[in-house]
């Protein structure tokens, strides 16, 4: 029997599934900017010689924990009874895991794109009497992008996808809109499709961007 496909039954909700698109967006751009930006830092500290080794253990720790795990820690923790203030919103809970799992990822990968630097090159820098920080911005600096560049736009694509998982907690970004819609009209294939079809929008134009990236970054390394 051929399946009735009703989309029409959705137009209702167009604009719910347009403001859900966009709480996606907030979600994946803030998360991972915010936790570019702290996991960079914390990459440097982990290569200090006294508090380096404690903060790679609890950077462990806190990789090893699910990010689903980390959504209902931060929704859920009593922060009214330990620290007196108000919870956040399923919003802010959801942007604190994602930034998280952001900041723990950058850290490893950017640490380990410090560490491949050559030491060759960072002591002729020396040598030639530039100072730290010069090394730092013009030559250790443009090598480690080079080098994560790659692998940082696979995870930005997905923590697109993992947005999606802010959904548990009462988010309302797109799956969430998702479900209610299906709650209330009962055509859940079709609302899947549409789910698909957004993540599409949004994932593939980075797809592309980060594939011209890739190829520009290695014909950077060629040269």
């Amino acid at each position: 029997m051929d399946y009735d496909w009703n989309f029409r039954v959705f137009y209702p909700y167009f604009g719910a599934f347009l403001r859900g698109t966009w709480v996606t967006i907030e979600l994946s751009v803030l998360s991972s900017l915010c936790g570019t930006i702290l996991g960079g830092l914390l990459a440097v500290a982990l290569r200090l010689p006294y508090c380096g080794k404690m903060l790679r253990l609890v950077n462990d720790i806190f990789r090893a924990i699910p990010l689903l795990v980390l959504l209902f820690f931060f929704y859920y923790f009593p922060y009214q009874q330990v620290f007196g203030i108000e919870p956040p919103s399923a919003f802010f809970a959801a942007f604190g895991a994602l930034t998280l799992a952001q900041v723990n990822f950058t850290a490893d990968v950017v640490r380990g794109a410090i560490d491949g630097v050559s030491q060759k090159t960072i002591l002729g820098a020396r040598a030639l009497g530039l100072r730290e920080m010069t090394i730092w911005w013009h030559i250790i600096l443009p090598d480690v992008i080079r080098q994560v560049m790659p692998t940082m736009m696979a995870f930005y694509i997905g923590n697109i996808k993992l947005s999606s998982l802010a959904s548990v907690i009462g988010c309302e970004e797109v799956v969430y809109v998702a479900r209610i819609s299906v709650s209330q009209t009962f055509r859940t294939l079709e609302a899947w499709v549409l789910v698909a079809a957004i993540y599409i929008l949004l994932v593939l134009p980075c797809t592309i961007l980060a594939a011209k990236l890739e190829k520009s970054q290695w014909m950077l390394r060629r040269s």
